[in-house]
């Protein structure tokens, strides 16, 4: 085998652009500390007892939402949010180049 026959069959190793590695490192660790936060948070609340209090304000009321389920994913993704914008302000904040008064 030549040398021009060896790089041919070398796999070609693509990166990502800067944004796509920010997007998919703020997902991935919000996904994660929502995962965390929701068993923390349902560890020590049971979804019945919101479930009971709405449903002892409002008797008729049984939305899509008022079942176990609902309340898990509603918190899941409420924790998901929070930690996605604390990420994005993070990188952000990172990226902002330093003002003329910083530093020597």
């Amino acid at each position: 085998m030549d040398q021009q026959q060896v790089e041919d069959e070398l796999p070609v190793v693509r990166r990502w652009p800067p944004r796509m590695r920010l997007a998919a490192a703020v997902g991935w660790s919000s996904f994660l500390a929502a995962c965390v936060g929701t068993m923390f948070t349902f560890a020590a609340l049971d979804p019945q007892v919101i479930i009971d209090g709405v449903a002892y304000e409002q008797p008729e009321s049984s939305g899509w939402w008022l079942s176990r389920t609902g309340i898990y994913s509603i918190g899941f993704f409420l924790y998901w949010a929070v930690a996605a914008v604390a990420g994005l302000l993070t990188g952000y904040l990172q990226e902002c180049p330093p003002g003329e008064g910083d530093g020597p």
